[in-house]
């Protein structure tokens, strides 16, 4: 099977839809394996709150960001997939029916295969099989492949800086609903302290500012910088390819690499003083290390970089990565008790 077959696979319009569709339930069950270790790990007479702070908080995040992506629109658009599979679906039939009036089709799996994408998307071996089959050469095949799989326009960090702020609004929700989700669940199992309430409102900053923003932030600056490079003669040519690696630079440099420093730096000097002065409290700062988890919750940034270069079927599972971070907020962690 060819590595083109298997991209177009992944392309489908249909199939991105779908896991749309089914991120409610996809993000609800990961949530409930998450919470469910989570209080088997607790000693046995910690489990029963344990659970219950869990359910509260899994249901802020999950509840939030389900109902975010339902209604938030950003330029008239849904932060995940604008098109419902009916809509795609009849868009394919409209060009299926085309192909077929316009081409004599001999082969019959090619015929079963058109047949099923009237209502379904094809899977790895079919997608091969069709584009293995069709004849590329005319117009009529070209607009039934764009059909069924999508097309990947070329990205300008104009288009990136407004695709950023979706992307942005959906890593904000489930750590600003896991923050107030913990300080709810807190408050009803009779642990609420102002240090764990400001600890939580630090590590969602953290989170949100260092695993998320910055990342989209670099993503859409070093885009914009190799344009203008690009302008300048600097560079020859900017393909595909190039603007990928332009985005992935971008993410590794400022959200991965500075990404702590920075987001340690703002929290220090604006956003900790602002939250003793609110609270009445005078802690001390901590400095938040970056541990394996933080590095491992960066494998959002890879599939960021995917969404922004139009690889669209991640989009729907984001929310799912995300649900890691609004959980760690939740808890208000705080590693300044760890060795280095």
């Amino acid at each position: 099977m060819k590595i083109t077959s298997i991209t177009k696979f992944l392309d489908q319009p249909l199939l991105s839809s779908k896991l749309g569709e089914k991120m409610p339930l996809l993000m609800s069950s990961t949530a409930l394996l998450f919470a469910t270790k989570d209080i088997f790990e607790k000693p046995k007479d910690e489990r029963k709150k344990s659970a219950i702070k869990n359910i509260i908080i899994m249901a802020c995040i999950c509840s939030s960001t389900i109902l975010g992506c339902k209604f938030i629109r950003i330029n008239g658009e849904k932060l995940i997939n604008n098109l419902s599979s009916n809509e795609i679906l009849k868009k394919q039939n409209a060009q299926i029916s085309k192909f077929i009036l316009e081409n004599k089709i001999e082969s019959e799996r090619v015929k079963q295969i058109l047949n099923k994408a009237k209502t379904k998307f094809l899977n790895p071996n079919e997608t091969d099989f069709l584009l293995s089959n069709i004849n590329h050469k005319k117009d009529s095949s070209t607009e039934l492949i764009n059909s069924l799989f999508g097309t990947k326009d070329s990205v300008s960090s104009k288009e990136i800086f407004n695709e950023i702020s979706k992307l942005s609004i959906l890593g904000f929700i489930p750590v600003i609903s896991g923050i107030f989700g913990g300080i709810l669940s807190d408050k009803i199992t009779n642990e609420y302290t102002n240090e764990k309430t400001v600890n939580k409102f630090k590590e969602g900053f953290y989170q949100f500012f260092a695993n998320i923003f910055l990342c989209n932030l670099g993503a859409a600056t070093f885009l914009y910088t190799a344009e203008k490079m690009n302008q300048a003669g600097i560079i020859k040519s900017l393909s595909a390819p190039k603007k990928t690696l332009a985005i992935l630079c971008g993410i590794l440099a400022v959200g991965v690499v500075g990404g702590s420093y920075i987001a340690n730096f703002v929290s220090n000097k604006i956003v900790h003083p602002i939250i003793n002065k609110y609270k009445k409290t005078n802690y001390e700062y901590q400095y938040r290390k970056p541990e394996a988890i933080d590095i491992a919750l960066h494998t959002d940034d890879i599939a960021t970089a995917g969404i922004l270069s139009g690889v669209k079927w991640i989009e729907p599972l984001l929310p799912i990565m995300y649900l890691i971070s609004g959980y760690r907020a939740a808890t208000g962690y705080t590693n300044k008790n760890k060795k280095d």
